[in-house]
């Protein structure tokens, strides 16, 4: 069980539904005890485009959407808070936490008329997942050269679900030895499959966004594609 001090709140403004999630993080521990920027930026995106002067408030209301990596779940929590039906997706040992943030939201994404539950995915092991999205989210989720083909499989399978489903990736470009060769295989690698589309700053929240941190668009060339922002 955690210890009282090990844990913190951190809360999340979204504006378009004037709502602020509580989300529980921990002190101490591995990738999944703190909500990352790069997760912050692509919430906010999603945040703006549910504006009244973008896509409008309606735009995700009613969507499948499903998370990669969701980690503490800001990401897809914010998807279910505009309106969409969400599967935040993560190894074993995340569920826990991420359970315990969905569960701490629920009044928040349940007024919205969205939903949100949590279910393993390890990409590793190829498992299937009963439910098609429209849009799959994912944040800061390429970290280690073995992860990169599982995780480009799993895009690949869950995007050749439906004629019209896309991908918006967020990831920070962390100038180290050990990450920046990482990144730079994934685009690489993902190139071959996929068309990429960069979502430039200007789109995105003016506090919310960094030269750091890119989001992307991926789509799969090789369908027909029904374009929806």
């Amino acid at each position: 069980m955690d210890k009282e001090d090990d844990v913190f709140t951190r809360e999340f403004e979204l504006e378009s539904r004037n709502v602020t999630l509580t989300l529980y993080q921990k002190e101490v521990g591995d990738v999944s005890c703190v909500v990352w920027d790069a997760s912050l930026v692509l919430a906010k995106y999603l945040d703006v485009l549910c504006s009244e002067n973008r896509l409008g408030k309606n735009w995700l209301v009613g969507k499948k959407v499903l998370e990669l990596g969701a980690g503490l779940g800001c990401v897809g929590m914010t998807a279910a808070c505009l309106g969409a039906e969400v599967v935040l997706t993560d190894l074993a040992n995340v569920l826990p936490a991420l359970n315990k943030n969905i569960e701490m939201n629920k009044d928040l994404w349940k007024q919205s008329g969205g939903s949100a539950r949590a279910e393993e995915l390890d990409w590793s092991k190829h498992a299937e997942i009963d439910f098609k999205p429209e849009i799959i989210l994912l944040a800061d989720c390429v970290y280690y050269t073995e992860s990169i083909e599982p995780l480009l499989d799993t895009l690949e399978r869950l995007c050749g679900a439906r004629n019209d489903t896309y991908a918006l990736l967020s990831q920070e470009e962390r100038d180290t030895p050990n990450q920046k060769p990482v990144w730079s295989q994934f685009v690489e690698a993902i190139k071959k499959t996929f068309k990429i589309t960069p979502v430039m700053l200007s789109e995105q929240h003016p506090t919310y966004s960094s030269h750091d941190i890119r989001v992307l668009k991926l789509t799969l060339p090789s369908k027909d594609k029904k374009e929806t922002q």
